[in-house]
């Protein structure tokens, strides 16, 4: 009778170490699938913001003036951007004669730029900014000396902003001048809508020259937020046309945007 009862015994405490092992287990495996998930989201960087401020309305003509940029994520001064790049240009020559500064980082998160502008007229610029994987390029207008009111002045709605859908889209062909003939170029552009990153779209470059015998097409991969890639081989030096096409057939978004490179 002893033998039965202590048998008895040591399998109800096997059962109970048992029973609160697997208790424990599950819930160290709950806690930490939770803290996965959390970690998860405090990994998700926060988009950069971009202010961009000038010395006056309007700025002075054939004087350096100074334009700065003030960027922050997540409420913090950025001190160590990859680059912040001003894309400026008088709008009514139009994008295609634009002139691209390269900003100083003088503190605080703030970049700056001194410029000089040719002649009167309203200018348009983007800030473009590189924070880690992320690009933004917030758009800004501005007026040199005085308005002329008899100036004749393009429709809102710019080449950068073609597209179907609701909101605007900026895309932005990244370092357009380099390319060089009869070897592998990178073709990354930045897409923004409403400033923000345009994600998970389907992007193809279509690319149009008389040095080609057809139009050729390339799918883009997103290699970062609003980042698509592809590589393209130039087969001579000349003008091409390259074509982005940008969609999102479920939210009835189709655009495309046009840019003239000159390979060398």
């Amino acid at each position: 009778m002893k033998k039965l009862l202590i048998l008895s015994f040591i399998l109800l405490v096997s059962v109970i170490a048992t029973a609160c092992g697997t208790s424990s287990n599950e819930q160290e495996t709950t806690q930490g699938s939770e803290g996965t998930e959390e970690s998860s989201e405090e990994q998700a960087p926060e988009i950069p913001v971009v202010e961009v401020t000038f010395e006056s309305d309007p700025l002075p003509v054939e004087e350096e003036t100074t334009i700065q940029a003030t960027v922050t994520q997540g409420g913090e001064p950025v001190e160590d951007a990859e680059y912040v790049d001003f894309e400026i240009w008088n709008k009514q020559d139009g994008k295609d004669n634009s002139t691209t500064v390269e900003s100083e980082h003088v503190g605080d998160g703030v970049y700056e730029i001194t410029h000089s502008f040719e002649k009167a007229g309203t200018y348009e610029m983007f800030a473009h900014t590189q924070v880690g994987d992320l690009h933004t390029m917030p758009k800004k207008t501005v007026q040199v000396g005085e308005k002329m009111f008899m100036e004749d002045e393009p429709s809102e709605t710019s080449d950068d902003e073609q597209g179907h859908g609701d909101g605007k889209f900026m895309v932005h062909l990244k370092d357009k001048q380099d390319f060089k003939a009869e070897g592998s170029s990178d073709l990354v552009t930045h897409i923004n809508k409403m400033e923000q990153p345009f994600k998970e779209a389907m992007v193809r470059y279509e690319i149009v020259s008389d040095q080609l015998d057809k139009h050729e097409y390339i799918d883009a991969e997103e290699t970062n937020p609003g980042e698509y890639t592809a590589t393209f081989t130039f087969p001579t030096t000349g003008s091409y046309t390259v074509k982005v096409h940008y969609e999102k057939p479920d939210e009835e978004i189709h655009g495309h945007q046009e840019i003239e490179v000159k390979v060398q």
